[in-house]
């Protein structure tokens, strides 16, 4: 499927792009300036030789994708969808962003007003399919190509068809999908993800979260 990356310059736009163009998905990478979308597809490119990948601004990558990835800022998510929208009407738009403070050894934890970037995301994009997910994994990890992630993700989301395609993009990327509900228990995995990063300072580690009893798929 077509898959665009809205503020898909960072980590998380490479990488994430690598691993599903990899998986034969067609990848868009978009910017706010169209020369850092270019450079961006071009990583990606030599990550995954033959790769379908194209590149432009924001706003111009929308038409004809399936899933739109929310790979900007926490900061910047709010500007960015008020700018974009009218144009995500309709399409499953996956908010992946943490509302997280790092510094000095600590993270802490802002709650959104509407109690996470999720949900925040599904109020200025109100005709959206917003999903949630991938908000536990470091995203330089991603395009480590060789590498498992060693992982599990929570799904989040109140559109169900939504939230199988998905799990069946995670699948792609390499993580374990595990459905955790309405859109609401979004909060509760962002909040948490700020106990994983602690985790990390105080152990010096790279920390994942697997979920186990579920049933073999």
């Amino acid at each position: 499927m077509r898959v665009a990356f809205i503020g898909g310059t960072g980590p998380a736009g490479i990488g994430i792009g690598a691993r599903l163009a990899r998986s034969g998905h067609e990848v868009v990478i978009g910017s706010r300036l169209a020369d850092r979308a270019d450079a961006a597809a071009e990583q990606i490119r030599a990550l995954v030789p033959g790769a379908t990948v194209f590149a432009g601004t924001n706003e111009e990558i929308l038409d004809g994708a399936e899933v739109v990835m929310l790979t900007v800022r926490d900061d910047a998510q709010r500007q960015t969808l008020l700018q974009i929208g009218k144009q995500l009407a309709g399409k499953v738009v996956v908010s992946m962003a943490n509302p997280l403070r790092i510094g000095n050894g600590t993270a802490t934890y802002v709650q959104p007003p509407e109690g996470s970037l999720a949900e925040e995301a599904q109020r200025d994009a109100p005709d959206a399919r917003i999903v949630s997910a991938f908000h536990e994994l470091r995203v330089d990890k991603f395009s480590r190509l060789d590498e498992d992630l060693h992982s599990d993700t929570l799904v989040c989301g109140d559109d169900d068809r939504a939230k199988k395609l998905v799990m069946r993009l995670a699948r792609d990327v390499g993580v374990r999908p595990v459905d955790a509900g309405a859109l609401l228990n979004s909060r509760y995995v962002e909040a948490f993800v700020c106990i994983l990063i602690t985790i990390n300072f105080r152990y010096k580690a790279t920390t994942s979260l697997s979920i186990t009893g579920l049933p073999e798929e």
